[in-house]
C-alpha cells in the first residue's frame, strides 16, 4: 500500500506527480508549488515544509526589493550582473527567477567568493607528439610534412598540459583550472561561478560564453566579459563606487583589456586620466582618442596592430614572408597578422 499510495503536495494539498513533485525532508511538493522556490536555491531534500514557508515569505518580499532597485552599473554581454550602488544591492540574470521578474537580490556583503572556470575540448593528436593535427605540420609516424594542418593560422591557441596558456595574464588571478588531462585540448568555454552567503543559496554558477569556437577574437570576447564580471564582483566586494571601466548608466566604458569601445576616453583601475587628457596605463596606450596596442597584442577590431611609442601608432604593411618569420620563443605564438612587440599570452619580446 505505502509504495502506490497517493501523495498530495504539503503546501496547496493537490496530488503531486511523482516525476515532477520535490521531495522535502518532511513532505512533499507538487510542480507549480517547486517553482515557486527560487531556480537558485537547492537542497530542499533536506529541507522541511516550514523552511518553503519561509523561503516563499522572503520571495515576495524579494519583489518590493527588484521594484526599488535602480541600476547603476553592469557587467558582460546582455548585462549578467547588475549591480545598485545606491543601495548595496546587485543580482543576476540568469534563470527562471529572473524570466519571471523577481530575480534574488543580493546585498553587497552577501558575495562571499567568485571566480572563472575554464571548459575544454579534446583535440586530435593522430600521432601523438602533444601537438593537435590543426596545428601540428609534421608526422612523427611518417618522418615527413603531416598536411595536418597549418599551425597558429587563424585558430585559437591551444592550452595543451598548462590550461593557462590562453589566459591573459591579468585575468589568470581569477581562474581557478582544474583541468588535469595531459591530452592536446583547446578552450572552449568559460564559466563563472559564485558564493553567496544566503538561507536557500550557496552557489551561483552561469556561463560567461558557453560555447567559444576557433577564431581568436571570440576568445578574446569571452575573456574580456570575464574580466568585467570579475571587476565588478571586485567593486561590490569593497563596496566602491565606478572605476573599473564596466558599464554605467548606459556609457560605454573602457574594457579591463585595456582598449576602448567607446568613443569616449574614460579612467579605470588600468591607468589614469588629467584634465581630460587620455594617459599611458599598464594593460595599453591611447593618444588623441586613437586605440594602441595593449599587452593582448590585439585592437577592438580584431587587427594587430604594433606600436612603437606611446605617442605613435605605426601599422606596418602585412606580407606572408615577414609574418611567418616571427614567432614567440618562449611559448611558440605565431601572429595571424603583424607581429606584437611582445606576445600577448607570455610577455617575451617578439623577435
Amino acid at each position: 500500500m505505502g509504495l502506490f499510495e497517493k501523495k498530495y503536495c504539503d503546501l496547496c494539498g493537490d496530488k503531486v506527480n511523482a516525476l515532477t513533485r520535490q521531495k522535502l525532508s518532511d513532505g512533499y511538493l507538487c510542480s507549480d508549488c517547486k517553482h515557486k522556490l527560487s531556480s537558485l536555491s537547492s537542497g530542499w531534500k533536506n529541507r522541511t515544509l516550514a523552511d518553503v514557508k519561509a523561503h516563499l515569505e522572503q520571495r515576495e518580499q524579494n519583489r518590493q526589493k527588484y521594484s526599488a532597485f535602480v541600476q547603476s552599473a553592469s557587467a558582460g554581454t546582455n548585462e549578467k550582473l547588475v549591480v545598485d550602488f545606491n543601495n548595496r544591492k546587485f543580482y543576476f540574470t540568469i534563470g527562471r527567477d529572473f524570466k519571471n521578474s523577481n530575480p534574488e537580490i543580493f546585498d553587497f556583503s552577501q558575495l562571499q567568493d567568485f571566480w572563472l572556470e575554464l571548459g575544454y575540448t579534446t583535440l586530435q593528436d593522430s600521432d601523438r607528439d602533444g601537438i593537435p593535427d590543426e596545428y601540428d605540420r609534421y608526422d612523427n609516424r611518417q618522418g615527413r610534412n603531416s598536411g595536418f594542418g597549418s599551425q597558429f593560422d587563424t585558430t585559437n591557441s591551444f592550452s595543451g598540459q598548462n590550461g593557462m596558456l590562453d589566459v591573459p595574464l591579468a585575468l589568470q588571478p581569477y581562474v581557478r583550472d582544474t583541468n588535469t588531462s595531459s591530452s592536446p585540448q583547446r578552450i572552449s568555454s568559460l564559466k563563472a561561478k559564485f558564493i553567496v552567503n544566503h538561507p536557500f543559496i550557496t552557489d551561483i554558477s552561469m556561463y560567461v560564453d558557453s560555447s567559444i569556437g576557433t577564431v581568436r577574437n571570440e576568445l578574446m570576447r569571452a575573456f574580456d566579459d570575464g574580466m568585467q564580471l570579475m571587476r565588478l564582483c571586485e567593486q561590490i566586494r569593497n563596496g566602491m563606487q565606478n572605476n573599473m571601466g564596466y558599464q554605467q548608466s548606459g556609457m560605454s566604458m573602457q574594457n579591463n583589456m585595456g582598449y576602448q569601445q567607446g568613443g569616449m576616453p574614460m579612467q579605470n583601475n588600468m591607468g589614469y586620466q588629467q584634465s581630460g587628457m587620455p594617459m599611458q596605463n599598464n594593460m595599453g596606450y591611447q593618444q588623441n582618442g586613437m586605440p594602441m596596442q595593449n599587452n593582448m597584442g590585439y585592437q577592438q577590431n580584431g587587427m594587430p596592430m604594433q606600436s612603437n611609442t606611446v605617442n605613435q601608432q605605426v601599422s606596418q604593411p602585412f606580407t606572408p614572408q615577414n609574418a611567418a618569420a616571427i614567432v614567440c620563443s618562449a611559448c611558440g605564438y605565431k601572429p595571424d597578422g603583424n607581429p606584437p612587440k611582445f606576445c600577448p599570452f607570455c610577455g617575451a619580446a617578439m623577435t
